[in-house]
């Protein structure tokens, strides 16, 4: 097997047992945010697919129940996405990973690693301002423990064609407003990570993103 295809296969593997891992695991906090993205996406036409690259920066405001107790905080960091567009399929997908540090109203440090997936059917591409709803996991540090939260998100996105800085891409930046809201006691909803325009790089982020701080 070629170098590239164990790399693949390794972060496929990885990814799944993420995936299954936390689809098995009770979710037992609790999340409410608000958060804020800005980034700047690209994106290359890769046979009847568009798929595109997301980097940006990410900043969360809110307030989670952890085992049982209410921690306001605020946190900041970077976020990594990739999206692809079927051109037959109609079909959008989208997922952004993210890891974000800052502190808790009485000082204490907090750390967040999460994943969101959305997921789209339709004849015109997403729009600046439209609506778009998707599922969210993401584990939480505070206090020593790790406390793995899930549930769903909204948002919309502004931003718009900029210069592309590689040639033959198409390049937007933009800001991207969520809601994320989660509640204890499920189980995490399913993200699926076996899309075969991911790539290893991007799996490999999010099995990276599931070994905690």
């Amino acid at each position: 097997m070629r170098r590239p295809d164990l790399i693949r296969s390794w972060a496929i593997t990885a990814a799944v047992c993420i995936a299954v891992t936390f689809s098995c695991s009770a979710c037992a906090g609790s999340l409410s945010a608000d958060v804020v993205g800005t980034g700047t996406l690209v994106a290359r036409l890769a046979g009847l697919e568009l798929v595109a690259a997301i980097a940006g920066w990410i900043r969360l405001t809110g307030e989670a129940v952890l085992s049982g107790r209410s921690v306001a905080f605020s946190a900041e960091g970077t976020l990594r996405g990739f999206g692809v567009r079927g051109i037959v399929t109609l079909i959008s997908e989208g997922w952004i990973g993210y890891v974000a540090s800052g502190r808790a109203a009485g000082g204490a440090p907090i750390e967040i690693r999460g994943l969101l997936y959305a997921s789209r059917k339709s004849l015109v591409p997403l729009q600046a301002g439209d609506v778009f709803v998707g599922t969210q996991r993401a584990v939480i540090a505070f206090g020593g423990e790790a406390h793995s939260v899930c549930g769903e998100f909204s948002g919309t996105v502004e931003g718009g064609l900029e210069p592309a800085e590689t040639p033959g891409t198409i390049q937007l930046s933009g800001t991207g407003t969520v809601h994320l809201e989660a509640k204890p006691g499920g189980l995490s909803t399913f993200i699926p990570l076996d899309h075969p325009a991911l790539t290893p790089e991007f799996l490999q982020y999010v099995a990276e993103l599931g070994l905690g701080p």
